[in-house]
């Protein structure tokens, strides 16, 4: 008896050491690069921008390769909810998906006559399906961050640049306030499995200031698949669902 209660005791220890590393091997909270290009104190501008300072963009992740430990972070939903990486990863492997309102490949216009085919998995409707049939295996965290094509005087922040067309019906939301307008544009796109968490935006010094853009994101429409362990298994410039799936159904 005794040595069943010491085995059964045993078990519950190695299950708790298990869930407590897979917390650890997140990189912590605190690491987070905050407020890259000076936005929104500054604006993007041809000299200030994704691609004029890692040379090429998007840059996925903000660098991060494939088998790097992601970083932890804390968010909060748009019903003011806080929702915490290293919470989820601790009950089932973690997609991070970025899309934002004005962005041309969420919104499905890529898949339209003549789009680069790079597009042609990447909408709201190929997000919503993929969380649809995999929400059992792996939760998806939908993030907002900048607008990738906002309405003149503001420029994107792939290039710093004026890149408008019929979806850009906004200007660049410079206030946390502003941000969360844009998310509840998006809401009824995104599937109520998901996460839909909006990344901070701040112009005081040492304020919270979109930590999770500027440090895994860079980009319009990257996507992250984390393991239960913190570590990146698959990355993509931009989503694609059929990829992603393969993704998915090769975890464990």
């Amino acid at each position: 008896f005794i040595l069943g209660r010491i085995q059964t005791m045993s078990r519950f220890l190695v299950l708790a050491l298990l869930f407590s590393q897979a917390a650890a091997t997140l990189q912590p909270q605190s690491d987070l690069t905050h407020s890259c290009f000076g936005f929104p104190a500054k604006s993007f501008h041809r000299n200030n921008n994704v691609k004029s300072t890692y040379g090429s963009s998007p840059h996925t992740g903000g660098g991060l390769q494939v088998g790097d430990f992601a970083y932890d972070f804390t968010l909060q939903d748009l019903d003011g909810n806080d929702v915490t990486l290293s919470n989820l990863i601790n009950k089932k492997p973690t997609l991070l998906l970025w899309g934002m309102w004005t962005c041309p490949a969420f919104q499905g216009l890529g898949n339209t006559e003549g789009s680069d085919a790079k597009f042609s998995k990447c909408s709201y409707e190929h997000e919503w399906d993929l969380v649809e049939k995999y929400s059992d295996k792996v939760h998806v965290v939908h993030l907002v961050g900048p607008e990738p094509h906002p309405l003149s005087p503001d420029t994107n922040f792939d290039e710093g640049v004026f890149k408008m067309s019929y979806w850009s019906t906004t200007r660049q939301p410079k206030t946390y306030e502003d941000r969360l307008v844009m998310a509840e544009k998006i809401r009824e796109y995104v599937h109520p499995s998901a996460s839909l968490l909006v990344d901070t935006l701040s112009s005081e010094v040492g304020e919270s200031n979109q930590g999770v853009w500027c440090t895994m994101g860079l980009g319009a429409r990257t996507s992250m698949l984390i393991n239960q362990g913190g570590k990146i298994l698959h990355t993509m410039d931009w989503f694609d669902a059929d990829e992603v799936s393969e993704a998915i159904d090769a975890l464990p």
